[in-house]
């Protein structure tokens, strides 16, 4: 049991009395600064955005390679076209695995669904309805989640997440923030800006809905006092949550061409637990941590290669922060 920080784990077991598991699933979405005909998307995302294990079918011969495989993601097609029909029965198929995947590992646990990969708000309102209808008549969830960016959210698509709050518990958005500096969203060509994300977080908590923020830890050129401004701007937003991740490479990216040239220096795991720890520390200690590291399968991954499993650096983490006699929270004035 991790002591140190606000644990993803801990709060669904205080909130439901029980473990919860998500649902992942692709409901065919396009992200659009990827398709936007000038910008190419962000630096680090490769060609099928997030996505769960168990829908990655077509990697199953490279999940034990040591080695990754470069541009392996940007080979494959989409899953399924872009009709409204292929994508809801893309729905049903990938919830009837998502639950055949937690009942074997995980049975008599509640279950969320988590609409995961790419920008799932980048639709219209009647058509995410659909979308949104389709997966929660699937079964009892108790949390809706869906992820998005900062610049996708609109007073219509926050009436409408709101809308589900009679059907689950709760109704989470996760943005992809990655930083609270320009410079850094510049250098990531995130295509959004700090106040795109403000506005964002002020639209989703007026309405009730909770808010998860995606940081990336070790992004070139960020220093101590760049960290620090990210935790300050969600300390400011009042975020609900975070997912926290090193930056790491993966193959077929523009960051992997940047990589290659000798041009990007990737943090250890000495750096990202100093990173995490300095931002943890300046943090509100009631901020769910819902994630701490990257976890791209090594196939896919071109540095760090040499990075611990999660379950190693999370005790690494938790050992260090001991020694350190800090806690989440500890530093903020």
């Amino acid at each position: 049991m991790y002591t140190r920080w606000n644990d993803y784990t801990v709060y669904l077991l205080n909130r439901y009395g029980t473990k919860v598991y998500r649902i992942g699933i692709d409901g065919g979405f396009t992200c659009p600064h990827r398709s936007s005909k000038h910008s190419g998307g962000c630096i680090y995302c490769d060609a099928l955005g997030s996505s769960s294990v168990y829908l990655r079918t077509h990697e199953s011969n490279f999940t034990r390679k040591s080695s990754f495989e470069k541009d392996i993601d940007n080979k494959i097609p989409h899953p399924f076209d872009d009709s409204m029909a292929t994508r809801l029965s893309a729905i049903d198929e990938q919830i009837l695995k998502g639950k055949a995947y937690l009942d074997t590992r995980f049975p008599s646990t509640k279950r969320s669904i988590y609409f995961q990969a790419y920008t799932n708000t980048f639709d219209t309102v009647e058509h995410l309805k659909m979308l949104y209808d389709r997966a929660l008549s699937s079964g009892e969830y108790v949390e809706l989640i869906i992820s998005t960016r900062p610049d996708c959210i609109t007073h219509d698509v926050v009436d409408l997440l709101l809308s589900y709050k009679k059907k689950v518990m709760s109704v989470w958005v996760e943005l992809g923030l990655q930083s609270g500096n320009e410079e850094s969203l510049k250098y990531l060509n995130r295509g959004h800006t700090v106040e795109d994300y403000k506005r964002a977080v002020s639209l989703l908590k007026g309405g009730g809905i909770e808010v998860s923020t995606h940081i990336i830890l070790g992004i070139p050129g960020e220093t101590d006092q760049h960290i620090l401004r990210t935790a300050s701007l969600i300390r400011e937003v009042e975020s609900d949550a975070v997912k926290i991740h090193n930056l790491h490479v993966v193959a077929g990216t523009k960051l992997y061409e940047a990589y290659k040239r000798g041009e990007v220096e990737v943090p250890d795991m000495a750096d990202h637990l100093y990173n995490t720890i300095l931002f943890l520390t300046h943090i509100p200690k009631d901020i769910v941590i819902q994630r701490l590291v990257s976890d791209t399968p090594k196939h896919r991954l071109a540095a760090p290669r040499d990075f611990p499993d999660k379950g190693y650096f999370l005790q690494s983490l938790e050992k260090s922060m001991k020694e350190q006699h800090v806690y989440q929270g500890e530093w903020i004035k």
